[in-house]
């Protein structure tokens, strides 16, 4: 901008502060952008920084959807486990803390249920009677997160696939984010659980 301040600070035939001040500023402000040497960057970054912020719920469920007619569901499904084990929730570790103190064994994100429907659980404790521990954030509740496609609600899919996990020999403890607010009840519950 050559060190120039666009903001003209008195025209002497325009009142500031009015809509045309603003107008004249948002045109010496656009023909100053436009300039620029690397003007065609500057916009193509700024529409990728507004494609993440806005549209990558959408961008996401369009990739999702072609990359399963390409690939299959397993390969999907394995991408996502893998995302969700480098990006833990902060619920996710708050109890893998609480683990590592008790010094309990688990597996994040573990496969169980077999290879051909994978279902992977939050926690997996192999050494404790085949424990599981689930834990449900904000989007397990929020009836906004509820599939548009499916009759049934998140909360429901939650239970039947709780049931599903008990009936092949799991138990199931299912964790409430706003539980976490008092770790030390959470720490006792997750110990009776493993003990029990």
């Amino acid at each position: 901008m050559n060190g120039k301040s666009i903001v003209p600070q008195n025209h002497p035939t325009i009142e500031v502060g009015t809509r045309e001040w603003y107008r004249m500023i948002g045109r010496r402000g656009g023909r100053a952008r436009a300039a620029m040497q690397d003007f065609r960057d500057h916009q193509a970054n700024a529409g990728r920084r507004s494609a993440q912020l806005n549209d990558m719920s959408a961008l996401g469920r369009r990739g999702a959807r072609e990359t399963l007619r390409k690939y299959g569901y397993i390969f999907l499904f394995k991408k996502c486990r893998a995302w969700r084990l480098a990006n833990p929730s902060r619920h996710e570790r708050q109890i893998t803390r609480i683990l590592d103190e008790l010094g309990y064994a688990y597996e994040r994100e573990a496969l169980v249920l077999g290879d051909d429907v994978p279902v992977s659980v939050d926690f997996y404790l192999p050494d404790h009677n085949d424990a599981v521990i689930e834990v449900y954030g904000r989007i397990h509740y929020d009836p906004r997160f509820d599939h548009p496609n499916r009759p049934q609600t998140r909360r429901e899919l939650d239970a039947h696939r709780c049931r599903q996990l008990e009936r092949a020999g799991y138990r199931v403890l299912v964790i409430d984010y706003r539980e976490l607010t008092n770790i030390f009840d959470v720490r006792g519950k997750i110990i009776d659980f493993v003990l029990g």
